[in-house]
């Protein structure tokens, strides 16, 4: 990057860094636009044109004497055509480019824009000439028409009417979207009104991380509940996680991924070096991708051409090699792209990442205590098998139909090869080697109307985890458990479309107005199946108990929405939307007992259940937003979810692996969860404030969500006459099932995001508090007539009074996100900014976990932890660039917050990677 460009990102500010070059991109970051300068004898002159795509070269535009005098004189008059505008407060070079193309009205600037010169926002239907006395209100400058079709922009200081000649030599200009702060999160997280979150690829790369889970540390609101030793992703968003609260997905294509194992269920696998972008929105689900999903939607943007290539590149790469120490042997990717014609571009990218078993803190050993009470440390909790080998790569293609259609095609794989103890004495492992497979193909037609924006799109993902259990051995050397070959797979194809109309209305007041519909359906289907081997090695063990634990099945998910905004100029915005969502499920389980007395022995085959589950919901939503002065935006939503349940849930079966003694029980009447959020929240972003060029911006919300209907598994009682004895029921002869919890669940939180950018130096961070309040009560009588004479005979703990519930102490695999997390980002731009250092800081206190206090041996409370990373990059040329990180540099002992089985986090780990451009 020359230093002419990193001063133009910085500043926001469109400016020629070129000479005697047009710039021909099919396509740019900022829509069907070119730009392109021509400097004139005496001044220069920017003219900023639409152009359709494919469109032949261009010659430059000969700009008259007669033409500049009419500019100056205001004998031209714009036409009087009316049109829809809807452009943010921005650097006036970006704005100008979007005014260009919403009106179709060719811009020129006499002279370079002067630095730091932001624009008004302009929202609405109106004249192009309107438009523009809007946007530079507040710039300084003035505009006036060449031609009915184009204008040019003055800065009256310096107008000169001795320099009217012009001759045309091109040059390239770009014009920059401001994004800001430690992580260069774009300016669309601070304008828009609700809670959403981006990570971007610049806060991915300057720290080289082991894990996927490791990019979400620093987002509020968000924690990974998986621990280090597993390279799946189960993303808790406000308290809620797995079995689809959370759609996660990757470039739109669900991973629903689902494996019962001790600790998280639901995984997504990811390989960070193949993400351009994380986009995460935790408010309106009243879109596609809402369907079956309740606490938010984590879209993992791969890479693609525009990614790789920099603007005005037909061909090129990226390559990134890194390696450091704590077992960090070597992560490394390389990408490629090619524009091969203006109708036709592609691009592919391989990662090869070899990690070692890795070393724990050594500072502060304490690391948790479980639910029976025992105490671990980093000395009997050694977090051995934490090997990775991972393979991944991708190929996207996109084609340009016409100018206003393209088609987006796309494949994203991995090959994960890890080990994972299945308790915290990792005294048994399983090894595993995990593929994933994702195809996309989209469409999008935009044409010249207000009315079609339309969005389209298939997909397939498969997950398929082949694992490998070795047999258990006692000390005398007697095989206690047999060797499992497991295969567990799950194939997800869903479609979507949408569309979005705009109209607009007469001005009213002082401002115009404008109204939104935003519509569109979606549908998936989930395939699940499981099929185990025995070594036949003797001991306990039966392949029907791992294909009931993990079963498999067949699930429909629909979902469509309605959503209506209406605008009054850029003072406030009122939205409203409904969505409609069913789900149905169906298959054969079974049930058995334990127990020689009952008959029904588990290895016998059980008792056949059928279950037959449907549900559908209409859910609104409603949202409001208001900003009293310029900088400042207040914002309140509300609303309901439904959520599906998933196969894991619906089909459980079975018994636990080994002679364990519980067997699982489906449920067959058990329910989806609604949950209704609220939220209020404030927006802030300002330029200018300490020193000319600087910005601050910063997100605040308060949210509250109530859980009806709460599914999670707990102990149940196996049906046999005997063990049911009031007092203890539940105590007696367990079994496990899904169940609902018969109070609701609240989660409520507060977050905040911060950034303050001077350019030379930037500080952010981020705020979390949450707390959840679980009763826990639930109905164990999950089998219906096989428990009739026992769920309506009124016994209790002490035979008088309401039926035996189970409580919180019953339930199993319940994780709340730390109580209070607080991180810091701070570093400096040195060198003519070449050269970047930086630290973050992250300080995690934790709540009690819910789950049971004398029953489960993986449940528990992890203690409290702060962590600081250095980060440092250093740009040698424009096209090599050299970074160094210290990960955990005070090699701090702790286990990630909400972090499953509970492992401990790698200790020091320092990093070099050499990243260059071809």
């Amino acid at each position: 990057m020359t230093q002419e460009t990193k001063r133009m990102l910085s500043d926001g500010v469109g400016r020629i860094v070129g000479t005697n070059k047009i710039a021909l991109k099919s396509r740019t970051s900022l829509g069907d636009v070119r730009v392109i300068a021509f400097s004139a004898l005496g001044s220069s002159m920017i003219a900023l044109m639409p152009l359709a795509v494919g469109a032949q070269p261009l010659m430059p535009q000969q700009v008259s004497k007669t033409e500049i005098a009419q500019a100056a004189t205001g004998a031209a008059t714009l036409s009087n055509d009316v049109y829809s505008f809807d452009i943010a407060a921005q650097p006036l070079a970006t704005a100008l480019v979007y005014f260009s193309r919403a009106s179709g009205v060719d811009v020129a600037v006499d002279g370079t824009l002067p630095d730091g010169v932001q624009s008004v926002a302009v929202q609405g239907d109106m004249t192009a000439g309107a438009a523009l006395d809007r946007m530079l209100s507040q710039s300084g400058l003035i505009w006036n028409a060449i031609n009915s079709t184009a204008i040019s922009v003055i800065d009256p200081s310096q107008i000169d009417a001795e320099n009217a000649s012009i001759t045309t030599a091109p040059v390239t200009v770009t014009a920059a979207k401001r994004a800001q702060g430690p992580n260069g999160v774009p300016d669309e997280v601070y304008e828009t009104p609700g809670s959403v979150a981006v990570i971007t690829q610049e806060s991915m790369r300057k720290s080289p991380v082991r894990e996927a889970r490791e990019i979400f540390n620093n987002v509020a609101g968000v924690d990974i509940s998986n621990d280090a030793r597993d390279p799946g992703l189960t993303v808790n968003v406000r308290g809620q996680q797995e079995m689809g609260r959370v759609n996660v997905n990757i470039d739109g294509a669900r991973q629903n991924y689902n494996q019962l194992t001790h600790g998280t269920t639901s995984r997504v696998y990811i390989d960070p070096a193949l993400l351009a972008e994380v986009d995460i929105e935790k408010s309106n689900l009243t879109q596609n991708g809402g369907a079956g999903a309740s606490a938010g939607i984590v879209t993992m943007r791969t890479l693609n051409t525009q990614d790789i290539l920099d603007e005005g590149e037909e061909w090129g790469g990226k390559v990134n090699i890194s390696h450091g120490t704590n077992s960090y042997d070597f992560a490394g990717d390389a990408s490629a792209g090619a524009r091969i014609s203006p109708k036709f571009d592609m691009s592919a990218t391989i990662s090869r990442k070899v990690i070692g078993n890795y070393r724990a803190g050594a500072h502060n050993p304490g690391l948790f205590t479980t639910g029976n009470g025992n105490y671990y440390s980093t000395e009997n909790s050694r977090p051995e098998y934490t090997f990775l080998r991972q393979t991944s790569g991708l190929v996207k293609a996109n084609i340009y139909l016409t100018e206003d259609q393209e088609i987006n095609l796309g494949y994203v794989g991995s090959l994960s090869d890890y080990a994972k103890t299945n308790d915290v004495t990792n005294l048994y492992t399983d090894f595993n080697e995990t593929e994933t497979h994702t195809l996309t193909a989209k469409h999008n037609w935009n044409p010249e109307s207000d009315l079609i924006n339309l969005n389209s799109g298939v997909y397939w993902t498969r997950t398929e985890n082949h694992q490998f259990r070795p047999a258990r051995v006692n000390s005398s050397g007697t095989v206690t458990t047999d060797s499992f070959d497991n295969r567990y797979t799950l194939d997800t194809t869903g479609a979507d479309i949408a569309n979005r109309s705009d109209f607009a209305f007469d001005k009213i007041g002082d401002g115009l107005s404008r109204f939104s519909i935003d519509y569109g359906t979606e549908f998936f289907h989930d395939k699940a199946k499981t099929t185990a081997e025995m070594g036949g090695l003797g001991g306990a063990g039966a392949a029907y108990q791992v294909e009931g634990s993990t079963p498999s099945g067949k699930r429909n998910v629909y979902g469509g929405y309605l959503n209506t905004t209406y605008g009054w100029s850029d003072m406030f915005q009122i939205t409203g939307g409904l969505r409609y969502d069913r789900y149905d499920l169906n298959g054969d389980a079974f049930w058995c007992e334990t127990t020689a007395a009952s008959g029904n022995l588990c290895s016998d085959g059980g008792t056949p259940l059928d279950i037959d589950l449907a549900e559908s919901k209409v859910s609104p939503s409603f949202g409001a937003s208001i900003s009293p002065i310029e900088g400042v935006q207040f914002f309140a939503n509300y609303r309901e979810n439904m959520r599906a349940p998933t196969i894991q849930e619906a089909m459980l079966s079975g018994d636990h692996i080994g002679n364990v003694g519980i067997p699982f029980y489906s449920n067959a009447n058990l329910k989806a969860e609604e949950s209704e959020t609220k939220e209020i929240g404030v927006n802030f972003k300002f330029d200018n404030v300490l020193q000319k060029g600087d910005g601050f911006r910063a997100k605040v919300a308060y949210f509250r969500s109530k859980i009806d209907n709460y599914a999670t598994i707990a102990y149940v009682p196996q049906p046999t006459t005997s063990t049911i004895i009031p007092g203890l029921l539940i105590n007696s002869n367990q079994a496990a099932a899904m169940v609902n919890l018969e109070d609701p669940v609240y989660v409520n939180g507060t977050e905040m995001e911060l950034s303050y950018d001077a350019g030379g130096y930037y500080l952010g961070g981020t705020l979390t508090l949450a707390d959840t309040d679980l009763q826990g009560d639930y109905d164990p009588f999950v089998l219906d007539t096989d428990y009739d004479q026992y769920a309506n005979s009124g016994l209790s703990p002490l035979g008088v009074g309401d039926p035996i519930y189970g409580d919180a102490g019953d339930l199993y695999g319940i994780y709340a996100t730390p109580r209070r997390k607080y991180t810091l980002d701070g570093g400096f731009r040195l060198l003519d900014r070449d050269l970047v250092m930086g630290m973050r800081a992250t300080f995690v206190y934790p709540q009690d976990n819910f789950g049971s206090s004398n029953l489960s041996s993986v449940v528990g409370e992890y203690f409290k932890y702060r962590v600081f990373d250095f980060y440092s990059s250093y740009e040698v040329n424009d096209n090599v660039t050299l970074r160094f990180a210290v990960n955990n540099m005070f090699d701090e002992g702790y286990v990630q917050g909400a972090g499953g089985t509970y492992a401990p986090a790698p200790g020091r780990t320092a990093v070099v990677t050499l990243s260059g451009n071809f």
